[in-house]
């Protein structure tokens, strides 16, 4: 194996220029592939955790009658979830009928978010703040507001500003607020999204603050596994009546909300993000596609070259047959040129995908509208995995490997007098 490893190596620096080409096409292939998936992956990632901050954690509980719950479930919830769990209690309020103003401006939203923030101080340390914070927010008449809404109002943290919504018996109710912090966010989960204290909004809208209509769940260490979740809904399932665990929050909506005997839920994360999951699906097709075309590039553009190389070569084929090398050691030496290619350009490419990445990391990209969801403070943060390099480097040796066999099996079996008796 030496001496095909050190004929095969000098045959690639003799070669150089021939091989020059395919390098290339194996670095840009590999380079891009891993790009895309780190970053879908970084994307994904964002997505997630902005979804965590509005959905209160990794998991929500839900149920009663209609949504409404008494506060107390938290406790009942804490011995079914692993030690360190934050488990908290939200009322959220559909904010149709509420907008804030400030010296004559108003700006609607989308959802007041009612928070425990004693609770769930962990969670709001993780915000990306351009003014203010969370802290001290708990059992005051404090709000967190995006940017976006707080450039629209004109207002920075200390400006008190009114809020006015109609209340559950449908009267105009007025209440001032302390801007105490402004979040960078303008996606979809932050940018109409207020978050204030629990108390106050429910004493605002007139709803009872011994009830909830959302208990948030983060777990210690992040999303659950399926056998972990099954879990949970057995701890559950002894204390609770409840519904099995969905794909899609809307089926328990659809079969249970306002029942005879309604039962609770627990909601993955991924449940909740079921309107969003078509543009999911389709950035993982998108990137599966380019994949799978830039690795067909690669191994045809490998197999089709050898073969044209393989039978310029035959004289030399015919030379080590006539010396009495066997087939499978002319085989192995070509095949590890092949192997010390793919080798070279896949860890160029490696390289070349982390460089491209870390580039795309400079680029603020909240100019796209929408596409704010997916970035970290407006930049597009990849998720560098090592594992996907090596999944990506497998199949092209493997696939390049066997293209190559074929492609050079005619020139490898012909006999020696054959072979030298072939004019280049």
């Amino acid at each position: 194996m030496t001496d095909e490893l050190k004929m095969g190596l000098r045959s690639l620096i003799y070669r150089r220029k021939q091989y020059t080409s395919l390098f290339c096409a194996c670095l840009f292939g590999v380079a891009v592939s891993l790009f895309c998936l780190y970053a879908v992956n970084g994307m994904l990632s964002a997505l997630e955790d902005k979804a965590r901050i509005y959905y209160a954690g990794d998991l929500q509980f839900i149920g009663g009658w209609g949504v409404d719950q008494p506060v107390s479930n938290t406790e009942e919830l804490v011995s079914c979830f692993p030690e360190n769990s934050i488990i908290a209690e939200r009322y959220e309020l559909d904010a149709d009928y509420a907008a804030f103003y400030f010296e004559g401006t108003g700006v609607r939203q989308r959802v007041i978010k009612g928070v425990n923030f004693e609770k769930e101080k962990k969670l709001f340390d993780s915000f990306n703040y351009v003014e203010g914070s969370a802290e001290g927010l708990y059992g005051t008449n404090g709000i967190l507001l995006s940017e976006p809404i707080a450039k629209m109002l004109e207002v920075h943290t200390g400006d008190e500003i009114t809020f006015m919504l109609r209340n559950s018996g449908w009267q105009i109710n007025t209440v001032p607020l302390i801007v105490k912090g402004i979040f960078r966010d303008s996606s979809l989960f932050g940018m109409y999204t207020s978050y204030m204290d629990k108390s106050l909004l429910c004493q605002a809208y007139g709803y009872p603050e011994h009830l909830c209509n959302r208990i948030g769940i983060m777990l210690p260490d992040g999303t659950p596994s399926r056998k972990e979740l099954d879990t949970y809904q057995a701890a559950l399932s002894e204390k609770f009546n409840m519904y099995k665990i969905v794909e899609d929050k809307q089926e328990y909506y659809d079969n249970c909300l306002y029942r005879e005997n309604q039962p609770y839920a627990l909601i993955k994360l991924s449940a909740n993000l079921q309107e969003i999951q078509i543009i999911i699906d389709a950035m993982k097709a998108i990137v599966a596609f380019v994949i799978v075309m830039l690795l067909i590039i690669i191994v045809t553009g490998v197999s089709s070259t050898f073969r044209v190389i393989a039978m310029k070569r035959i004289n030399e084929i015919g030379i080590y047959k006539a010396i009495g090398m066997k087939r499978m050691r002319i085989y192995g030496m070509l095949m590890t040129e092949t192997l010390l290619l793919l080798t070279a350009g896949c860890i160029a490419g490696f390289f070349f995908s982390i460089l491209l990445n870390a580039v795309t990391g400079l680029i603020n990209f909240s100019f796209i509208p929408a596409f704010d969801i997916f970035l970290v403070n407006g930049k597009m943060k990849g998720i560098i995995s090592f594992e996907y390099f090596v999944l990506i480097f497998a199949a092209i040796v493997v696939t390049t490997t066997i293209a190559v066999m074929f492609a050079v099996k005619k020139s490898v079996s012909v006999t020696p007098c054959e072979a030298l008796a072939v004019t280049e």
